[in-house]
Parts: C-alpha cells; sequence; structure tokens
C-alpha cells in the first residue's frame, strides 16, 4: 500500500531481509532445531512460580531498554514519533516473522499473557496475594460433581475453592449447561469453563465485563488473560470479570467457539441471574469477532425484526417528537448487553486484503509468518461467500448496543475495524472510536510497556465506567 512507502520498515536497515534467501533458511534452520526443545523449555519456564516470571521479564526489560535508548534511539520502529519504548520493542519483535510459527509457539506465547502484567506494571494493583496457581486452565476429563449450583469449584470440604488474582477472588467456573440449551441440531451443549474474577472476596458486583480472549481462533486461554482482565475490572467501577473459555482450531470447527461464547453469556443471565443491561463485552481481536457475531444472533432473535412499528424506527435515524431513534433500538431487547469494547476486532474472514495483506510487513504481531500459518484455517471455511456469511463485518448491525474500538491506524486489521464502525454508524449504532498511530495489533495489551498502550486502556476505562 502507498503508506506503506512513508514508514521506516525494516528497522531502518538499508536492505529489505525478506527478500534474502538466506535470511528465510537460517529462520528455517533455527525452527527446526528449537522443535526439538521446544516442549521441554516450555514446560520448564511454565513449571517456575508465576512471581518469578513477572520478576525476571520486568528485569531484562528494565536493563533492555536504556540500552536501546541510549544505542538505536527512536531508529527502528515505523515512525520516529512513537515512544522510546515501542522503539525497543520494535527491535525485539520484528525478527520473529523471519521464525515459523505453529498453533503450539502461538499457544505457549499467548498463555504467557499472565507474566506480562505483574501487580506494579500498569494500570498497578497493590497485591494482597498471588495466584496460587492449583486453578487448571486445561480441564479435560473434569466433572461437574465438584462444582456448585454457579459452577464454582469446590474443596474437600465441600466449600468455594478460593485461589486469588493480584487483589481479587478468583473462581474457577465449570458449570454444564446441557439441561438449560440444547443445540440446534438437538445434541447437547458443552459445559462452561472458565474464570469469574470478584472483586471484593465478600460481595459480587452489580456489574460484570465478560471478556473475550482473541488468537485467531488458533490460541488463547482464560488462564493467561487473568491479570490484565482483574486490573481492567478493578480501574472500571471495580467491576468483576467473567473470562469462558472456548474451544480452538484445528481440534474443534470454527463455529464451536462463537457456540462456547455464546453459552457463557447464557451462563451469566441464567445461572448468575445477572441482567443483560449491568453486562459489558470486552473482545480482543478474533475475541472481538465473537463478541459482534454473538450480539448479532441476539438482535436477529429479537421480535423487533419482525414488527412493522419497530421497522420504522429502523428507518429512520432522527429523534423526532420523541419517538426512539434507532440508536436506543437496542434497549427493546431483553437479552442484549449495554454495550461492548472491542480491541482491533478480527472481523473479517475473506481473502486477506488492504491492511490485513500489505500492513503484516511491518505489525509486531500480525506479521508474515503469523499470517502464513493463519490462512489455510480461512481457507478451509469455504468460498468467498461462505467465508462473507460468517464474517461479522458483513451482517447486520441494527439493533446492537453502542461500541467502543480500539485499534493502531497501521495494524492489520485497521481497515476491517474502520469498515465495521463505519456500517455499524450508518446503521443506527454509537461508536465510539479510538485510534492510535503506528502501533502494532492488540497493542492495548502491551500498556506493561508501552506508554501509548496505558494511554489506550485509560481510554476503555473511562468508557466501561460510562455503560
Amino acid at each position: 500500500m502507498e503508506i506503506n512507502q512513508t514508514l521506516n520498515l525494516n528497522l531502518g536497515l538499508p536492505l529489505t531481509p525478506q527478500k534474502i534467501r538466506l535470511m528465510k533458511k537460517i529462520g528455517k534452520i533455527l525452527s527446526w532445531i528449537f522443535s526439538f526443545m521446544e516442549h521441554y523449555i516450555f514446560k520448564f519456564w511454565d513449571v517456575l512460580p508465576l512471581r518469578l516470571r513477572q520478576k525476571m521479564t520486568m528485569l531484562g526489560w528494565n536493563i533492555y531498554l536504556p540500552l536501546h535508548r541510549l544505542l538505536l534511539g527512536r531508529r527502528t520502529a515505523i515512525h520516529p514519533d512513537s515512544s522510546y519504548e515501542y522503539h525497543a520493542l520494535s527491535t525485539m519483535m520484528w525478527w520473529s516473522r523471519f521464525f515459523p510459527q505453529t498453533v503450539q509457539r502461538i499457544r505457549f506465547s499467548l498463555s504467557q499473557m499472565n507474566v506480562w502484567h505483574p501487580p506494579e506494571a500498569y494500570p498497578p494493583l497493590t497485591p494482597t496475594a498471588i495466584l496460587s496457581g492449583k486453578s487448571k486452565t486445561q480441564r479435560g476429563g473434569t466433572t461437574t460433581k465438584d462444582y456448585n449450583d454457579k459452577g464454582e469449584r469446590l474443596d474437600e470440604n465441600g466449600e468455594v475453592y478460593e485461589s486469588w488474582g493480584i487483589h481479587a477472588l478468583i473462581l474457577d467456573i465449570v458449570h454444564d449447561m446441557s439441561t438449560n440449551t440444547k443445540e440446534e441440531d438437538g445434541c447437547e451443549k458443552g459445559i462452561v469453563t472458565g474464570y469469574f474474577i470478584q472483586q471484593d472476596p465478600k460481595k459480587a458486583s452489580d456489574k460484570v465485563l465478560m471478556w473475550v480472549y482473541g488468537g485467531a481462533f488458533l490460541g488463547g486461554d482464560a488462564k493467561g488473560n487473568l491479570p490484565i482482565a482483574e486490573k481492567m475490572g478493578h480501574y472500571s467501577n471495580n467491576m468483576d470479570v467473567f473470562i469462558p473459555d472456548y474451544r480452538l482450531l484445528p481440534e474443534y470447527e470454527f463455529h464451536h467457539a462463537l457456540d462456547d461464547i455464546s453459552l457463557a453469556y447464557d451462563y451469566l443471565l441464567q445461572i448468575r441471574h445477572i441482567s443483560p443491561s449491568n453486562i459489558t463485552l470486552l473482545g480482543i481481536s478474533s475475541g472481538g469477532g465473537l463478541c459482534t457475531s454473538m450480539m448479532q444472533n441476539i438482535a436477529k432473535s429479537h421480535h423487533y425484526h419482525d414488527d412493522d412499528e419497530d421497522r420504522q424506527i429502523v428507518e429512520s435515524s432522527n429523534l423526532v417528537n420523541g419517538e426512539e431513534s434507532k440508536s436506543e433500538l437496542w434497549k427493546k431487547n431483553p437479552k442484549m448487553p449495554s454495550g461492548a469494547v472491542l480491541v482491533g476486532p478480527f472481523v473479517d474472514y475473506t481473502e486477506p486484503e488492504g491492511s490485513m495483506k500489505d500492513y503484516v510487513a511491518h505489525d509486531l504481531i500480525v506479521n508474515t509468518a503469523v499470517l502464513g500459518l493463519g490462512l489455510p484455517y480461512l481457507d478451509a471455511q469455504g468460498n468467498h461467500e461462505q467465508r462473507v456469511a460468517i464474517s461479522p463485518v458483513y451482517q447486520s448491525f441494527v439493533g446492537l448496543p453502542p461500541l467502543c474500538i480500539v485499534v493502531s491506524e497501521h495494524e492489520a486489521v485497521y481497515d476491517q475495524s474502520i469498515l465495521l464502525a463505519n456500517k455499524a454508524r450508518s446503521e443506527g449504532v454509537c461508536v465510539v472510536l479510538g485510534v492510535w498511530k503506528y502501533m502494532c495489533h492488540v497493542f492495548p495489551l502491551l500498556c506493561a510497556f508501552l506508554p501509548e498502550s496505558r494511554q489506550s486502556v485509560d481510554f476503555m476505562c473511562d468508557w466501561i465506567k460510562n455503560h
């Protein structure tokens, strides 16, 4: 794209390393060598206490950053106006595009998000205790007999099992929803699993933030998102947070992720008895796509699509003589959440074009290696028309609640995020759009390191507090 010609690509090097065959060969050789050791390295790292891994990570960053500032300054990121921190991060992460990605590597990387967010990192929280590590993200073979009627894990004495985050109580959730809901084909739906973060150990909050992590439908897990989700909830009027797990590719089908998130939302409504008006969604990347699809399904299922009076509301964009405008239409739906924050939403599953095709040249997260791993799984979803049909950006936005979209002007999903915002606005949805320049995909999650990310976190928390 033309905009790429104005940026400082390739760390400012006077060559294009991607075009040098030797670089690609070296990357493949190192990847092959690493493949024999990675399982043991990952396992050893995970055995270390979380607090130790956090301290080691932050110590390394605090040593590296001033050295980079002294030696390279603002010469390596895509624009000199980026912070010193982003230049340092660019120098570190840029090289990963030469290292072939696998599902295992994606999943391990995303599982380490809890390492990036120690208590003292932004936004800071004073710890009361540290996550014990007893709660398990992988619950294979777990039955619901060890859980109460809310799905909260019980200890050997029949009491609610209590583990701790930085400041809040963490409840390990496993709840069988098969008695409440059936799939369209008549098969029983699965078990809702995840973590419920209760900010006040003595009392649940009235409002809940439902956190849907991302990972291109290939990776991500609830446990890795615990620290940053806890912090965001705390700084958003001390809201409790629910982080559900969902099934991933390639072990499961594409639609299973949406099935699981929808069922998790039903869990909040039916089992924890939380009013939809007290639920705010927060979806990250592919999680943003899942949140959008779920809200669209809720809107489709509501009777106002068949109501002549309400159809007139949809067709009118103005508030006249006290009549309801279409931006307020979502309030007529008793199951619709109060709003959603979408962080770099991945909402277009058709063939990559525009920023998704060209910005991988400089995006630190969605780079050429990540795109190369993910494309075959998207191709498997069918032809162009079939992929349009499952892409939330091409569906109706009528009846959706207010949205807050946070994106970088220079990240891979920029075009589809702007398309989503414009389409939603044209169909009556109130959209607040926060755009930062020169950042990578899902940059708000890097708030422990980047000042730009901290600004975006404050922006999102302020919006959540008002919705």
